[in-house]
């Protein structure tokens, strides 16, 4: 039944709210999630009748079998029916699952989320902007930010779902379940129902059919409380993030590698409980990690906490931050006649020249009698066991030894490398040439090597 023959409260609503919040300009292109469920087909007929293009992507699971297939039919009909373009994609989610080590929701939101934006980002508008729709309603809004409170996800987690954000755009968001349904019913639109959203085994579900329904049982106003605060809280948020960025920004510098942030400082910041949660939240840290993290504030220099992505040590009187990387730095071979060569510590230029009884006053230089020098040279990172006679002395020492006795950090330490010939180290590239390997007044020929960062 057509909605032009058929006027409806609810559409007059929805066409005056999308007008009105400028959700999306005339030669935008648009792409609606349609699962086939009621939300996601109203939200599909709502759009055909304000004239509006748009295609429809549709997810099959292949985890409900029969069920599935039938959803995708249900999908394909309803695109035939509206006039509308159609993507439809299946995943062998079982199989995504194992391979994750996830669970079912997870993984199957993954899935369409990654299809969805991958979508969106290979259209290619004359003109305008790519969006992705979700039939997201007021309901579902009142559940997210209920889950947002139990997980403790702080002030962040009380904005719910956003009606616009990034390439996303939720145009029922302010429109309550029941509203969708009796629409549905006015107009004699049919969908589909997934069984699993009664099954109270996922969060959602149970928070839908079980916690929320007990608690209206004794605030009969809990959804339209939950909305009213979570609009207030909003603006709370906005304020609260503009003061709390001006403090971090006043803690945290930027280094060659990461950020440092001075720990005397940060001692004193209030509150600095928050404060340290949304600084380090940045790098992977947990508000869990938040005592290990103020444990560094007294420990030894070289202690440190990890994240999934990052490390924080203590180096004195600062914390510094670098991200982890677990990619084993490539080993270098430096054939005869090489000029130069770029590496991860940066780059080194070779040069022959006379003989010459220099030593090495600038360590980022070094002067190498040619007699002791035979190719190809090997540059690579220091690893445990390996030793060279630092330039003066008579004896060896081990790399590990002589970078803590010159006091580097733990990161400088990891990111140090070693200049090897026929496998002796003949310089630790940047600090120190080996004393064997220095020019003399025997000296005829020179390799001069300089180090650029």
């Amino acid at each position: 039944m057509s909605l032009e023959n058929n006027p409806s409260p609810f559409f007059d609503r929805f066409k005056q709210h999308i007008n009105s919040a400028t959700l999306w300009k005339s030669d935008d292109q648009l792409f609606l999630a349609c699962s086939g469920g009621v939300d996601s087909v109203v939200l599909a007929h709502l759009l055909k009748s304000t004239g509006v293009q748009f295609e429809l992507l549709h997810c099959n699971f292949n985890l409900r079998g029969a069920e599935s297939n039938r959803d995708e039919e249900f999908v394909r009909a309803l695109a035939v029916q509206l006039g509308s373009s159609l993507q439809v994609k299946s995943f062998d989610t079982k199989s995504e699952m194992q391979q994750l080590g996830k669970g079912v929701q997870e993984t199957a939101r993954m899935l369409r989320y990654n299809w969805f934006h991958e979508v969106v980002n290979s259209a290619n508008p004359k003109e305008g902007n790519s969006w992705l729709l979700t039939a997201h309603h007021q309901g579902d809004q009142v559940e997210t930010i209920s889950m947002n409170f139990f997980r403790g996800t702080g002030i962040a987690g009380f904005h719910g779902i956003l009606e616009k954000s990034n390439q996303l755009i939720r145009p029922l968001l302010s429109f309550t379940r029941e509203e969708i349904l009796e629409y549905a019913a006015s107009q004699q639109i049919s969908w589909v129902e997934d069984h699993t959203n009664a099954d109270v085994h996922y969060t959602r579900n149970l928070f839908r059919h079980t916690i929320l329904p007990e608690i209206k049982n004794i605030f009969p106003e809990v959804e339209m409380n939950i909305i009213n605060t979570a609009k207030r809280l909003s603006e709370v948020e906005f304020l609260y993030r503009k003061q709390v960025d001006k403090i971090i920004s006043g803690l945290l510098e930027k280094t060659g590698t990461g950020f440092k942030v001075p720990v005397k400082k940060l001692m004193i910041t209030e509150p600095l409980d928050t404060i340290l949660y949304e600084l380090f939240k940045t790098f992977g840290f947990s508000v869990e990690q938040s005592y290990e993290l103020k444990k560094l504030f007294t420990a030894l220099s070289g202690k440190y906490i990890q994240s999934h992505s990052h490390r924080v040590l203590k180096n004195r009187d600062w914390l510094l931050i670098d991200a982890i990387n677990n990619a084993e730095p490539e080993i270098k071979v430096i054939e005869e006649g090489r000029n130069e060569i770029s590496f991860d510590g940066g780059k080194l230029n070779f040069k022959a020249i006379t003989g010459d009884s220099k030593t090495t006053p600038n360590p980022n230089q070094a002067f190498i009698d040619n007699r002791y020098v035979v190719y190809p040279l090997l540059l690579r990172p220091w690893k445990p066991g390996d030793y060279f006679y630092p330039l003066g002395m008579k004896k060896k020492k081990k790399i590990a030894r002589f970078l803590t006795d010159i006091k580097l950090s733990k990161k400088e330490k990891e990111n140090q490398w070693v200049l090897e010939s026929d496998r002796k180290i003949i310089w630790v590239v940047g600090r120190r040439i080996d004393d064997r390997v220095k020019v003399n007044q025997a000296t005829t020929h020179v390799l001069f090597i300089e180090l650029s960062v």
